[in-house]
Formats: structure tokens, sequence, C-alpha cells
């Protein structure tokens, strides 16, 4: 008789997935042959040039385990989370990711299914001064997809595209992340609001 698995052992088995890198889960959490990158067009050689790069990526099983658990919380977490200012688990795997990921392992993420794996894929770009951000930025101008954010006390939700220009804004969040020139946010609202 096959024994279902009880409530305790469910979150049990969560939070090992949290905690420990499991490899039978260090799966790419990304599809066989890759995401199309989203900017690329059927007439632009160097668009897609860049896109069979960066869909060509094989991803690390260290990698992909981090992946797997940005997505499992499902949550954007900044350094201090909570009254008390903790760091959190979820903010580490972003820190590692940002670390160990290469930028092309990056842009392929910011293709991937969940939003929040999307969103700290940026980040992390951002956090390594990657040349190219304002162009990603703006290929994600319509990525309305929401995103639960938490910083210190507050939990907000809001559309994937804000978190992004938050992150990328001179006066805003994450003095480490490369800052892009506002005129790229008053393109990204004509983007965003044309044709609606």
């Amino acid at each position: 008789m096959q024994q279902l698995m009880t409530p305790t052992r469910l979150c049990f088995a969560l939070l090992l997935l949290l905690f420990l890198p499991l490899p039978g889960l260090a799966q790419p959490s990304v599809p066989a042959g890759g995401i199309p990158h989203a900017g690329a067009t059927t007439g632009e050689d160097a668009a897609v040039a860049e896109s069979v790069a960066v869909t060509a990526v094989e991803i690390p099983e260290h990698i992909g385990a981090i992946v797997d658990s940005l997505a499992l919380v499902n949550e954007i977490h900044g350094s201090y989370v909570g009254f008390s200012g903790a760091t959190t688990r979820q903010y580490e795997h972003f820190i590692q990711l940002s670390q160990l990921a290469c930028p092309e392992e990056l842009l392929l993420f910011t293709s991937h299914e969940n939003a929040v794996v999307r969103a700290y894929a940026f980040w992390a770009l951002a956090r390594q001064q990657y040349e190219g951000l304002e162009k990603v930025l703006l290929e994600h101008a319509r990525d309305e997809a929401l995103v639960r954010e938490v910083q210190g006390g507050m939990v907000t939700t809001v559309p994937l595209i804000d978190f992004m220009q938050w992150v990328v804004d001179p006066d805003l969040l994450d003095t480490e992340s490369k800052k892009l020139d506002t005129d790229v946010f008053r393109q990204i609202s004509e983007i965003r609001f044309s044709d609606r």
C-alpha cells in the first residue's frame, strides 16, 4: 500500500529544499533549447546572433539549484527583512546568483517563466555593471507580472517592470547596482503605455 505524505513531512521536505542543495533538483529551470531573446526580430542579424549565443548557454547544476530556490520562495527580499533587520536565505541566494552566474546565464534567466527569477537575474546583471542593462530593461517594458517584494518591514506587490526600474533608478534601492540615465524611464513609459 502506498503511503501518503503527511502535512508535517511535506513541510519538512520543503524546508530541506530551501536549505540543502539537492543534486537531483539542480536541473536548469529553463526549458531545453532556451527561451527566445525578447528583443530579437527576424531582420536583425546581430540580435539573432546574440539570441543564439544566450540560448546556447549550459546552466551549471549549482546555478540551477539557486534559481530553483529563488523560484520556490517566489518573493524578492532586500538585504534586511523584518523589523529585526535579518538577512534571509532568499537574499543570500540572490547574492550567490549575482556572484557565481555569468552575464550570459543571467540574460537567459531574464526570460525565465518565474517573474521573481527574472527580477533577481536583472538585479544581478545590474550588480555586475552589465553594459547592455538598458537594452534588457527596455525589452521588459511591458512585463507587468506581479512580484512580491519584502524590504525591511514593508511588503509590496508591484509589476516586475517597476521593480526593475527601481533597481536602476539613481535615487532608489541598491547603491551597488548600475544606475541608468533617467531618459530610459521616459522610454519605458512610452513603450509600456502605448497601444493600450
